[in-house]
């Protein structure tokens, strides 16, 4: 089969022919239409996070994914050939014709969404979904500080939270109230105006947050006793949440087929919704990874200045997933020479800058924030449903 392959840590991505997976017993075959890009996979493939995010060499970028059922292991019952899929996958492996996955973490795809939708979909809502749920407690009734409510983890968490009957806060810039509160907000509050545990008259039930640093710090002066504080982004100080008589935990993404399947059903309903700005043609991949890269200041060897233009497309990437689809099979895909994916020495310096964007910016480039540079928002993801030009081959062989 094809795949986009990491050869060595900030190396090229190249696109070649691998070996098709083989399936246990409990696993199923999924022909990739869409799969999602976000910041996990820039991370790893530069090797700045090896020693918590080791990857094999070489390795298949790829940590979420839209397909087709191709084959089931024996052991499935759930699925069949044909049926539309999709999920996250911890361990990567997207950036291909085919994937094996266990069945216990994929979910039937919304029949309402394209496949670009649905790849955009299992990070951000099921973070979400855990966050406010799993670890937060949320319940009818109940108020919710949602931080960084415009993005695509706190948009899901906002959508999530009033579906459940909670009065839902967040914290936002100003560009992007009418939006936060058309999806559920009661109230938004502009991080760059005022300070949230200022202008907040009552305390709350639960804290999601998606900022850390200051933020949260600041977010244990406005939990009600009892209350949770769950962050997506670092740990939470024990010593301060037993101080205020609260909760606190950081919580990590655990994959679930039957929490995403419960989404599936919200999207189907259009209770939620996902959305998505740009698809990309496969043999744009190295591009799309330079667009995100390119979003933290001397990542793909672009400087802060060098930002300002991105940031002046801020409608257009706003919130919003990209996808990439495949337009020529054959072709190589390579970062410029000279330019690394991350600079592994610049680590900390990266994520403090990031950072201070984000506080700057709030989520003015969502595809900016995923896994690896948390907040997590928006994603960008690569379909892999041939659009051929005349003269290009009919087969990947």
């Amino acid at each position: 089969m094809k795949a986009v392959r990491v050869l060595e840590y900030g190396g090229q991505l190249v696109f070649d022919n691998v070996a098709t997976p083989t399936m246990a017993r409990d696993e199923i075959l999924v022909k990739i239409k869409s799969t999602a890009v976000n910041h996990l996979d820039l991370v790893k493939a530069s090797g700045t996070a090896r020693q918590i995010l080791p990857i094999d060499l070489p390795w298949i970028p790829g940590h979420e994914f839209s397909g087709v059922v191709e084959q089931i292991g024996s052991d499935v019952t759930a699925y069949a050939p044909g049926d539309a899929v999709f999920a996250a996958n911890e361990t990567g492996g997207a950036y291909a014709e085919y994937l094996a996955v266990k069945q216990a973490v994929i979910a039937k795809k919304p029949a309402s969404l394209s496949f670009e939708e649905a790849a955009s979909v299992p990070v951000a809502a099921q973070t979400a979904w855990q966050g406010i749920f799993t670890h937060g407690h949320l319940e009818n009734g109940q108020t919710i500080l949602i931080h960084g409510g415009a993005g695509a983890v706190g948009a899901y968490a906002v959508q999530l939270a009033s579906h459940a009957g909670a009065t839902v806060i967040a914290t936002a810039s100003g560009h992007d109230e009418a939006y936060v509160k058309s999806i559920g907000a009661s109230r938004v509050i502009d991080y760059r105006e005022a300070q949230f545990e200022k202008v907040l008259q009552e305390k709350v039930d639960v804290v999601f947050d998606l900022i850390g640093g200051d933020t949260q710090q600041r977010s244990f002066l406005v939990l009600k006793e009892g209350g949770h504080l769950v962050s997506a982004v670092q740990p939470v100080s024990p010593e301060e949440s037993a101080k205020h008589g609260v909760s606190g935990a950081m919580m990590r993404l655990a994959p679930a087929g039957d929490v995403l399947a419960r989404i599936a059903r919200l999207l189907e309903e259009g209770t939620i919704r996902p959305d998505v700005a740009t698809v990309y043609a496969l043999q744009d991949a190295a591009q799309a990874w330079k667009d995100i890269a390119g979003n933290l200041p001397r990542v793909h060897g672009m400087s802060p200045s060098g930002l300002a233009s991105i940031f002046k497309r801020r409608r257009t990437w706003h919130r919003k997933a990209k996808t990439i689809g495949n337009t020529e099979p054959r072709a190589k895909i390579a970062i410029e020479e000279g330019e690394a994916l991350l600079d592994p020495t610049r680590e900390q310096e990266i994520r403090n800058r990031a950072y201070e964007i984000y506080l700057q910016r709030g989520h003015s480039l969502a595809v900016n924030w995923r896994i690896g540079f948390r907040p997590n928002v928006s994603s960008a993801s690569i379909h892999n449903r041939p659009i051929r030009p005349a003269g290009t081959p009919a087969s990947w062989d």
